[in-house]
């Protein structure tokens, strides 16, 4: 995998528009990926309804998404290696676009399932190929920048797919919603195809197969209590952009609040306004000042706050719910930081495993978080989602908190990395 901004030993030392447009498209996709990771939370009732799903079970299906896109990051970086990335890019979104067209073939539950992990599956690629093709045409210091902007570019696709898929549902159905999200992840497949294209100097190495060495990577980065630290903390600051974000928050703030689901979609999708805004500031301030754990400390106290106020106010206005949305995405988005505390804990040689198994950890808990919501809500409730009393809801938002707390205390255990030369830039998903 290329980290660093230097490909076969070429550092890239111009732009170019060309370079832009590449990188741009590709971008595309990652901002696409995004936008099919928080759709079904813009369609909950009409999919609980269509598969005949509890509460749990709906969770668990959506989870799918997060069940393979985890394991799945610890090896795309292979894949792009040894395929290079446009080959890779085009397969990938085709497989990420399927999931949307075998969600309406019929009412069988495994076709919700089979096809979020159809999305998951093909999203895996979108971040690191997008950063590959950066590696690729920028120079290394563009890296963190194009990383940031990629990062911004995946939280448009959720404020699209929170409220844009709501505003669709509402006018051509959950059906049509899909459809039109399947037409758009072909129409970018082809931009891929017909767009991207190696950097002309680049000598990238193909034909490289998965080696043990993945494995003793793997094991370095795991026998490292700060990587466990960093992951907990990671995912607890990650959970309500997950449960509230992808999946849960409209119904939430529709059962607590009576706003109509346009309302409830645009205030979840305050909270990716506020990892938008707030992820580029995180960074520069760590990067700045160096201090990692301060940060994610701070971050993890601020995510317990606000989850406390959001479980324990029963009567919030939309208005209301709208700033502690914000709030809850400002507090949380430090949650980047991780990454580049990973790579900092861990030998240089692993840095790529760093990072993906910090990723994996956090994306795989997420899944888990989305599950247990919907378990709450089964045991506090009638089991149907729209049907189910705000009461279940204000019990079922308790998990966020508890889970904070568990994420406060991973953080207390965290360290300063001691200092070495930066290898890499970090890339931050």
């Amino acid at each position: 995998m290329i980290i660093g901004g230097q490909v076969a030993g070429r550092e890239v030392e111009t732009t170019s528009f060309k370079g832009w447009l590449i990188w741009g498209t590709a971008a595309l996709f990652y901002l696409y990926e995004f936008f099919v990771r928080v759709a079904p939370s813009a369609m909950e009732p009409e999919l609980q309804a269509h598969f005949g799903l509890s509460a749990e079970a709906l969770g668990a299906a959506a989870g799918a998404y997060y069940f393979i896109y985890s394991p799945m990051q610890l090896f795309s970086g292979t894949v792009i290696d040894r395929f290079g990335a446009k080959s890779t890019l085009v397969v990938a979104a085709l497989i990420c676009t399927l999931g949307a067209f075998v969600e309406i073939l019929g009412s069988a539950p495994l076709l919700l399932s089979t096809a979020r992990f159809l999305q998951g599956l093909g999203s895996a690629f979108a971040f690191v190929g997008t950063m590959y093709l950066a590696a690729d045409w920028f120079p290394r210091s563009m890296l963190a920048l194009l990383a940031g902007l990629t990062t911004s570019l995946g939280m448009a696709g959720a404020i699209i797919g929170n409220a844009g898929t709501a505003f669709l549902v509402e006018r051509i159905g959950w059906r049509g919603a899909l459809v039109a999200a399947g037409a758009l992840g072909l129409v970018i497949m082809v931009l891929i195809l017909l767009v991207v294209r190696r950097h002309p100097d680049a000598k990238m190495a193909t034909g490289v197969a998965p080696s043990p060495r993945i494995l003793d990577a793997l094991k370095v980065v795991w026998s490292n209590p700060q990587s466990w630290y960093l992951g907990i903390v990671g995912a607890a600051l990650y959970m309500p952009l997950s449960i509230l974000g992808a999946l849960w928050g409209e119904d939430y703030i529709v059962a607590v609040t009576g706003a109509d689901r346009d309302q409830a979609a645009a205030a979840v999708s305050m909270m990716y306004v506020g990892w938008l805004v707030g992820g580029p500031v995180a960074g520069l301030v760590s990067d700045r000042y160096q201090a990692r754990r301060v940060l994610l400390l701070g971050a993890s106290i601020a995510t317990c706050a606000v989850t406390v106020a959001i479980a324990l106010l029963s009567n919030v206005s939309i208005t209301g719910m709208y700033g502690l949305m914000l709030l809850l995405g400002l507090a949380s988005t430090s949650q980047v930081v991780c990454f580049a505390a990973a790579v900092e804990h861990n030998p240089p040689e692993v840095t790529g495993t760093a990072i993906a198994a910090t990723n994996m950890m956090i994306m795989l808990l997420g899944g888990l978080g989305e599950w247990g919501f919907g378990v709450l809500l089964d045991t506090f409730g009638a089991g149907r989602g729209a049907d189910l009393d705000p009461q279940a809801f204000r019990f079922a938002i308790g998990l966020l908190p508890a889970i904070c707390i568990v994420g406060l205390g991973a953080a207390f255990l965290l360290t300063e990395a001691p200092e070495r030369e930066r290898v890499a830039e970090v890339i931050a998903t």
